[in-house]
């Protein structure tokens, strides 16, 4: 934060107190089974549907230096893909009873979320803690997995926005899970095999260290299944927290796509007010055509996203912008990043707060995005803060326009890290 940012943060903040969080009730909380493993069940029998999510908290690039971006990936993939005893690979059980199996890997945790049919969940549940608990590695299953991460790679090589927030967090932090990221190269990819993927399985996917999700049409009685596997390990692995690079590194990097990131490190997850205050500004200035700069870009041929990253410490937040416009629209951006010091009127205040519960809501209609929400603020260290829950909502009903001017100048009048991705160029060759 330069010195007349952190003034005027400074001046806000005399005039606007924080939310009194202290007064709205505790969110809901975890339980905890007798192998270590946590778990949440948010039953809804209206819903046609149901969804398993089994978190870890693991780095995406392993544990151990150096690091190996995209190890977390293949290793869960590798464990779904394998045959494990009963001779059926968790993803040829999903295929068989219509269901759909995704694998997310983050800077800090990774995730399996199964959606199947109700009356697949007990039999679903109890192959995915059997396959995770006590994780079989062969050479099929790591096969299959390296060949998909590399498929995905290249894909996200050209997918702009992912892009640059990928380079976004590599260039805020100089060492440690963001840093490292989630996108093996190809030397990477060369040094990866059983052996490695087996260690990483056997150390992240320990019952102690897992978090299992269950929404949707749903029986609580399934959890004893998987309560019950052995799991007698030491305590689960800590959330990551980082320390940033100083603000405003400015950063080049030739890639498959062009654009400009633009990054400040923001609050903790713990933090609630001030979370909830970037969540808001992040969707009253950047939500899809409706935010403030989506209606200042106009007509221009140009892709801006924008987000605040709730992450365990520091959240992030993380602006891009790719398109054959973007450098008509980075100035654009840039004055409205600088205008948030300044109070929204209350009309305008209060529109936007209609349209972001409305938006926070539309995101979890499904089985499968709740469980996602739950699972991500499970292992980032405060489930009862999840927008999933009505803490989330009563907190964010406490904001003030001043309050969020506050947060606004705290955190993003500082100098961002700036980033930008732009292709080779052709090298000139010689007339024979």
């Amino acid at each position: 934060m330069t010195p007349k940012a952190a003034l005027v943060a400074a001046f806000l903040f005399g005039f606007a107190a924080a939310p009194a969080a202290a007064q709205i009730p505790p969110g809901p909380t975890l339980q905890t089974a007798s192998n270590g493993m946590q778990y949440h069940v948010a039953a809804d029998p209206a819903q046609p549907s149901a969804a398993i999510s089994l978190w870890y908290r693991a780095p995406g690039a392993g544990f151990e230096t150096p690091a190996l971006p995209g190890l977390s990936r293949v290793a869960a993939l590798t464990v779904a893909a394998s045959t494990p005893i009963t001779g059926t690979s968790l993803t040829r059980l999903v295929q068989s009873v219509g269901g759909r199996i995704d694998v997310s890997a983050y800077a800090d945790s990774v995730a399996v979320t199964i959606v199947v049919a109700p009356e697949h969940v007990d039999r679903v549940v109890r192959a995915l803690t059997a396959d995770y608990f006590a994780p079989v590695v062969d050479a099929a299953g790591f096969a299959l997995a390296r060949r998909d991460v590399a498929e995905d790679t290249v894909y996200r090589s050209y997918d702009a926005p992912d892009a640059l927030e990928h380079a976004l967090e590599g260039a805020l932090f100089s060492s440690g899970p963001f840093h490292d990221g989630t996108l093996p190269d190809a030397k990477t990819m060369a040094a990866l095999d059983v052996t490695r993927v087996q260690a990483y399985a056997d150390r992240a996917f320990r019952p102690s260290n897992a978090v299992l999700i269950l929404t949707g049409n749903v029986s609580p009685s399934v959890i004893e299944d998987a309560a019950s596997r052995d799991g007698a390990d030491p305590a689960p692995e800590r959330p990551a927290q980082q320390v940033a690079v100083t603000p405003g590194s400015v950063i080049q990097h030739t890639a498959n796509v062009e654009g400009t990131g633009l990054g400040w490190v923001g609050p903790s997850i713990q933090n609630e007010a001030e979370t909830g205050a970037l969540d808001f500004l992040s969707d009253a200035l950047f939500a899809p055509k409706v935010g403030s700069v989506q209606r200042a870009l106009g007509s221009l041929d140009v892709e801006v996203t924008g987000k605040f990253i709730t992450y365990f410490d520091p959240g992030l937040f993380l602006v891009t912008i790719s398109g054959k416009d973007a450098q008509a629209a980075l100035p654009i951006v840039r004055r409205a990043i600088a205008q948030v010091a300044t109070p929204m009127s209350p009309q305008v205040f209060a529109s936007a707060r209609i349209a972001f519960q409305y938006r926070v809501a539309s995101d979890l209609q499904t089985p499968g995005e709740l469980a996602d929400t739950l699972g991500w603020y499970a292992v980032e260290g405060n489930f009862g803060s999840s927008p999933a829950s009505t803490r989330y909502l009563q907190i964010e009903s406490t904001l003030t326009p001043r309050f969020v001017a506050s947060m606004g100048a705290r955190y993003l009048t500082a100098a961002p890290a700036i980033v930008t991705l732009a292709r080779a160029r052709p090298q000139a060759t010689g007339t024979p």
